[in-house]
């Protein structure tokens, strides 16, 4: 890979990093509702319920909370990102390498689920990749090369 398609490849990836934090901070959340569900439970019931210091329910929740504010803020920075990275490969010629870029970068699938999806081989959809990152590069913010 050429010095431009590196370039390319990483301001295209540049969000990678933050949609598979969201994705944990997404399953940490699950795990966090599930024991709020466990707690608040007997709480419905009206049962006392007896927590060591520093370990309160409301605590739990307020934490929950906040992890679900961090998570909504993380997404609406990822959703603005996405739609950057989509202007710039709006730009790019040609309905394949367009295709190619949004599969990769925004959609974010891998290699193997490009092949089934755009039934390509493999070994042609990485000569196209490497075409399309060619072809985004001009339109790529100048602060970001």
């Amino acid at each position: 890979m050429t010095d431009r398609e590196e370039k390319a490849k990483a301001w295209l990836n540049r969000n990678y990093g933050r949609s598979l934090e969201i994705a944990a901070f997404e399953r940490r959340l699950e795990r966090m509702a599930s024991d709020l569900e466990k707690v608040c439970k007997p709480l419905r019931l009206k049962e006392v319920q007896e927590e060591p210091a520093g370990n309160s329910q409301e605590e739990r929740m307020a934490e929950y909370l906040d992890l679900s504010s961090e998570v909504e803020k993380k997404k609406l920075m990822l959703d603005r990102a996405d739609k950057e990275t989509m202007r710039v490969i709006e730009q790019v010629e040609g309905s394949v390498l367009r295709t190619i870029l949004i599969e990769r970068y925004v959609n974010r699938l891998r290699w193997k689920e490009m092949v089934n999806k755009i039934h390509f081989e493999q070994s042609r959809l990485f000569d196209y990749h490497r075409q399309a990152l060619d072809a985004v590069l001009p339109f790529i913010p100048e602060e970001a090369k």
